[in-house]
């Protein structure tokens, strides 16, 4: 590994430098060289061809990681599960998992008190007990059994994630015939109260598309338990309903995966970095899913760890191992066939709204926005409903050799819940007010907003800021074009420049919007509840590229090119009325008009394209020349280079 590194990373800088340093100078690099790596040994490279290749190698890195002493079921149990089903460690796994449980067997109020965790924690222990239970003694079944039956498995908690804690029940009801719960249900209850909830859900997630589609912690999290139940299921219709389910997720995340990139809005963002979807991402749980199906040209970067927080190693084991249950090959082949640029369209349907979604995908980059809208039933009060409080509605992820700095997004403030008598704002890059809206059409988008007078003013939510990266971006630049002042910004993979026609700044140190590494955009009128802005992206194409290479003659390029071809106008009423509109025509010649409306009025042709009022996709789960698949449908259409292919799912 470290040869490897070595050759990849050292040798060239070193060869670039020995003919200007001096022998010490140059003994002096090679040592902080070695120390920089030596820092960074926790920092591996995952590869493979195929699902199984992946899989086999992520769980190889679980293998060498040391899980630390005294870790949760959520984070820890799964490097001590990998070591049981591959038959590593057996007699520490055993050891250590017999801890864990003893301790929460010890500690039942505080475990009760763990909010989520219950549910995570449930499923960690159900599916790492299905998958390894002939391989612990006697003793640890009794004890996981024992874990199991605190838990309370007919309740329906608050979001997706907690109410799939329902499987765990399922599955120990069908395991265990004297199994009873915290709240005394038996195996016979459980069985008889969970299998039609948990089919529809299953159902649900085909026709409807699982709410969380997208979500970039979540989704994942979602799979795990439609993995499990088809896996481990003993009733033959929930085992079915949990296979089409996991092919039908695995499908869909096939249009926003991008040769390493995941581009698409989350209906629930846990902050700014999350939406870090870039090819050498970390952070995010998606992409490494994603990755595990789909693959990328390059090997995927993993860190090695196994702290009371956040690894994706541990949340995509339940995803990774081999068994029975696994993604479709036909499924790999088409997406090693697609070509760039292409688009698609996406739709996810929850209880009240739809998520609507365009998203471009160009050889560098994705560019990836939507509209929230209400049933028509359900218009009246929508400004306070959950919908709003995680969401992002755009996303633009583009290729790069930094792995958390890959990412630009215009953010609302917002507040922590969607309720009237909310007081705190949520954490940057956690989701949005609902007066945002946002029109996106290939390599270009436009937003308008209009926060209402009356939206939580005490205090406001209002604010627009908009985080530029220093890591990520290469070169920025600032330009007056056409009476815009233009931000033109070069990531050394792709450009793209952003204009507001409302007067802005940079945010302060330690201001409200101070986001690490990062130059945050702010209105100069902190006050102001309307505006408007553009973005522009381009790959560097033969008519931007500069011989040399430098980054400011290529960003010049571009600026000119805005300044022959762009064209931006407000609506007369920008200022005054309820409905502000702008207009505008891109590098490509096409007009997108966009007209404010606020989340209680329906949609009806405010966004234009060339003067032609656009549908907004309440139609289709996906819409590609690759795949199809009509809302309350199960029939799915591949379009691949032999032909259509037409595939239920039941």
């Amino acid at each position: 590994y470290l040869r490897k590194r070595f050759a990849l990373t050292f040798v060239p800088q070193i060869r670039k430098y020995m003919k200007t340093l001096s022998y010490h100078h140059f003994i002096f690099l090679l040592a902080g060289l070695l120390f920089a790596s030596a820092v960074n040994a926790q920092t591996a490279y995952m590869h493979g061809s195929t699902y199984e290749e992946r899989g086999h190698s992520l769980i190889d890195q679980m293998l060498q990681t040391q899980p630390v002493d005294n870790g949760n079921i959520k984070y820890v149990s799964p490097f001590y599960f990998a070591r049981l089903w591959r038959d590593c460690e057996k007699e520490k796994a055993i050891e250590k998992l017999t801890e864990m449980y003893q301790y929460q067997l010890d500690h039942v109020e505080a475990f009760y008190n763990s909010g989520s965790d219950m549910d995570f924690f449930a499923h960690a222990t159900m599916h790492g007990y299905m998958l390894t239970k002939e391989k612990m003694p006697d003793s640890l079944r009794e004890k996981i059994k024992a874990f199991m039956k605190i838990g309370k498995y007919t309740r329906d908690n608050g979001t997706l994630n907690m109410k799939l804690m329902q499987t765990s029940g399922l599955l120990c009801a069908e395991e265990w015939p004297d199994f009873t719960d915290a709240d005394g249900k038996t195996s016979v209850q459980l069985k008889e109260f969970l299998h039609d909830r948990i089919v529809h859900t299953l159902k649900q997630f085909i026709t409807h598309n699982c709410p969380e589609a997208d979500a970039f912690t979540y989704l994942g999290t979602n799979l795990q338990y439609i993995r499990m139940l088809a896996e481990f299921s003993k009733n033959e219709e929930i085992r079915k309903s949990a296979l089409a389910a996991y092919h039908h997720i695995i499908a869909q995340l096939l249009l926003p995966w991008n040769q390493g990139l995941y581009c698409a809005n989350p209906p629930r963002c846990k902050g700014w970095k999350n939406l870090y979807t870039g090819n050498l991402s970390t952070g995010v749980q998606i992409v490494q899913l994603t990755w595990l199906f789909y693959g990328s040209p390059d090997e995927r970067i993993i860190l090695r760890e196994a702290a009371n927080r956040d690894n994706f190693g541990c949340f995509n084991f339940w995803l990774a191992y081999e068994r029975t249950v696994k993604p479709l090959p036909f499924l790999q082949a088409l997406n090693n066939s697609k070509s760039y640029p292409y688009d698609f369209k996406a739709l996810r349907i929850d209880s009240k709204h739809y998520y609507c979604r365009y998203t471009y995908q160009s050889p560098n980059y994705g560019l990836s926005t939507q509209t929230v809208e209400a049933f028509p039933e359900k218009l009246k009060d929508f400004q306070y409903t959950y919908a709003f409080k995680e969401t992002k509605n755009i996303h633009l992820v583009w290729q790069s050799d930094n792995s958390e700095a890959s990412v630009f997004s215009v953010c609302h403030d917002n507040p922590e819940r969607p309720q009237i008598y909310q007081t705190h704002s949520n954490k940057l890059g956690y989701g949005e007010n609902p007066y945002h809206r946002v029109f996106g059409y290939e390599k270009s988008a436009i937003g308008v907003y209009n926060v209402a007078e009356n939206y939580m003013n005490i205090p406001h939510f209002y604010q627009m800021y908009v985080p530029f990266s220093r890591k990520g971006i290469k070169k920025r630049m600032v330009k007056k074009i056409n009476g815009l002042q233009w931000i033109l910004c070069h990531t050394g993979s792709m450009m793209f420049a952003f204009a507001t026609p409302e007067e802005w700044t940079f945010e302060v140190s330690g201001g409200k919007y101070d986001i690490k590494a990062h130059d945050v955009l702010i209105l100069k009128d902190k006050k102001r509840r309307r505006g408007s802005w553009v973005l522009e992206t381009t790959e560097i194409t033969e008519q931007y590229k500069d011989a040399r290479g430098d980054m400011k003659a290529e960003l010049e390029n571009f600026a000119n090119d805005i300044r022959k071809k762009v064209k931006f106008n407000c609506s007369s009423d920008y200022e005054t009325g309820e409905t502000p509109g702008i207009s505008y025509t891109n590098l490509q010649g096409n007009t997108l008009e966009l007209t404010f409306f606020s989340p209680e009025t329906a949609y009806s042709g405010q966004y234009k394209l060339n003067g032609n009022p656009v549908k907004l996709n309440t139609e289709y789960i996906s819409q590609s020349k690759y795949m199809e698949q009509k809302a309350n449908s199960n029939v799915l259409l591949f379009h691949t280079p032999e032909g259509t292919k037409t595939w239920k799912l039941e």
